[in-house]
């Protein structure tokens, strides 16, 4: 039995309608040699067979991935390799202005994956739900021109601040703390500005 948990969505629309949105309860993860394991019952393979089919598989796909093609497996779904810029290249724009990106300035950030209709159809059918917790959205005591000028005399003091820095400084989720900060880093006005990108990514003031 799985349990779902109702969690509160940000209002981002500020039309003060509480939107909820669903996700399952973790119970944890299931390791590779668990569930080769698991398989090897009511089977003649061994736990080692399974695993080794599936490390060979998983080179197989990344052989592939690697040359550029998807992978599609009957039953699981479709994987693809994404890319990026790494985190010290400058963006370059469509129309060739400023510096000139290469190979070397790009590497894989992911994989997407898509499922297959009938992997979900499968679990929709097997998955025995139950009522969990509710999540609710963590209220900040600062009104947003309060948080800003903490945000500020933040940065005067300590030069760059990070995302983590900022919502346990005012008491926002991490979602809204991102939101707010990413909506002020568009914003000149603010005087907030970022750095880098992804995990690597930090605010400054505005120079």
């Amino acid at each position: 039995m799985a349990q779902y948990i109702k969690k509160e969505m940000a209002d981002l629309h500020r039309n003060g309608v509480k939107q909820v949105c669903y996700r399952l309860k973790s119970n944890g993860t299931v390791e590779l040699g668990e569930l080769a394991q698991e398989c090897t019952r009511g089977t003649t393979f061994a736990e080692g067979e399974i695993r080794g089919v599936v490390m060979t598989l998983l080179e197989g796909m990344v052989r592939n991935m690697s040359r550029g093609f998807s992978v599609h497996i009957d039953g699981l779904g479709t994987l693809m390799p994404k890319i990026g810029l790494r985190e010290d290249a400058e963006k370059e724009s469509l129309d060739g202005e400023g510096r000139k990106r290469n190979a070397q300035s790009l590497h894989v950030t992911g994989v997407s994956f898509r499922a297959d209709k009938e992997l979900v159809k499968r679990l929709d059918l097997r998955c025995k739900l139950e009522k969990g917790s509710v999540s609710r959205i963590r209220k900040s005591k600062y009104t947003e021109e309060q948080r800003l000028e903490k945000a500020r005399r933040f940065l005067q003091d300590h030069t760059v601040m990070r995302l983590g820095d900022y919502y346990r400084m005012v008491g926002l989720s991490r979602t809204a703390a991102s939101l707010e900060l990413r909506k002020w880093e568009s914003d000149v006005a603010t005087g907030i500005a970022s750095e880098g990108s992804y995990s690597a990514k930090v605010y400054v003031l505005r120079k």
